[in-house]
């Protein structure tokens, strides 16, 4: 065992047996670092516990990752989870850190590593995500006694400024859209849309949807959405936040869904509300396709994720003076102070204007409509 100066840093050599085992060493920044360790080296030595625990792992960053995908990873991750994982882990995890041996990922490596992001172009959600995810990682390597300690715990992440506001769209704009889809499809992509807008659902959670989710016992509109799952890589899952929630159901909506449930014949309550031709779910990719990009373009509007329909709601929810937590609570969102930071400058300009009930928002944004039609 030794511990010694090597220019500006410290090195701690040993061997896990006598003389012509194999020889280890770890570098530090920091002498009490490196004395702290070669302390608990000798400690271990005495007690015949030399291990990974102490050392840390012989095995590559790429092989603990594979491992760690088999065993942690299939098991318990979302679909859409695993295929966002994937993608860092190819494409900035894995080329960066695969050759380094567990036992060499130190805070100092794990430094470099956010420089090295930068330095490539990545940009700052990136790096956080990257960094997030080898966190959990490594945290696995601790719990599965790999590695003594998380190096990657309480590495400052990057600062990030949204380069623009959230757009959301007028309800003129929504109505404009269902209008198109009126025309040419019906009613139940319509409701959909409405759905999107003035609700604020996920399009996964509008696609898992099913009759009983929106109407009593009798048939009757509930007062309350239940969304309770999700639709992630045709799979049902629970919902983003892992919570179920019951936003409210506004009157507009609910008379929609209503007509919708009479003209569908009043289907069985465990039948989906959105389904394809054969009563399955709808793949989100073919609706965009076949109804929302067509769509957009009779309405004269550029184009635009159907997610961010939500902000819509949000907005609403905003400018008829809902306090943060409701928004928060409607929306799903898991903290308050995430919905805070993304509609912060929609909370300022709400303060400066007459508050509008969201009802009355939809209401006059469809009888607007309603009367440019009929001046045509």
């Amino acid at each position: 065992m030794a511990v010694r100066k090597r220019g500006d840093r410290w090195v701690v050599r040993w061997r896990e047996g006598g003389r012509g085992s194999p020889a280890h060493q770890k570098t530090f920044t920091r002498e009490k670092d490196a004395r702290r360790f070669d302390t608990a080296v000798r400690r271990a030595k005495d007690l015949g516990q030399l291990s990974s625990e102490v050392v840390g792992s012989e095995q590559t960053v790429a092989a603990f990752l594979e491992e760690w995908w088999d065993k942690y990873a299939r098991a318990s991750l979302k679909p859409s989870t695993l295929a966002s994982y994937a993608y860092l882990l190819d494409r900035w995890i894995v080329p960066y850190l695969g050759r380094l041996r567990l036992r060499d990922v130190s805070r100092e490596a794990v430094d470099q590593y956010r420089a090295q992001l930068r330095a490539a172009g990545a940009g700052a959600p990136t790096v956080n995500r990257c960094l997030a995810v080898l966190q959990g990682v490594l945290q696995r390597a601790v719990e599965w006694r790999r590695l003594p300690a998380n190096p990657a715990v309480g590495t400052m992440r990057l600062p990030h400024v949204r380069d623009s506001a959230i757009d959301a769209r007028e309800p003129e704009q929504v109505e404009a859209i269902r209008a198109a889809i009126l025309d040419t499809l019906g009613r139940a992509d319509a409701a959909l849309v409405s759905l999107l807008a003035y609700e604020g659902l996920r399009p996964g959670e509008a696609f898992a949807l099913e009759w009983r989710d929106l109407l009593d016992e009798r048939g009757l509109p509930r007062a309350r959405l239940r969304v309770a799952r999700g639709l992630s890589e045709r799979q049902v899952v629970s919902p983003k936040s892992a919570h179920s929630r019951e936003p409210e159901l506004f009157g507009p909506i609910a008379a929609e869904l209503g007509e919708l449930y009479l003209a569908r014949g009043r289907p069985h309550p465990r039948t989906l509300v959105f389904a394809d031709t054969k009563g399955g779910h709808l793949r989100r990719q073919n609706w965009r396709q076949r109804v929302w990009i067509p769509a957009l373009e009779r309405a004269g509007e550029p184009y635009f994720r159907p997610y961010d329909l939500r902000h819509t709601c949000a907005t609403l929810l905003i400018y008829e003076g809902r306090p943060v937590t409701e928004v928060a609570a409607h929306m799903g969102h898991a903290d308050a102070g995430f919905t805070a930071r993304v509609y912060g400058h929609v909370f300022r300009d709400a303060a400066k204007h007459r508050r509008v009930p969201i009802e009355e928002a939809i209401a006059l944004a469809r009888q607007h409509l309603a009367q440019a039609s009929g001046e045509r």
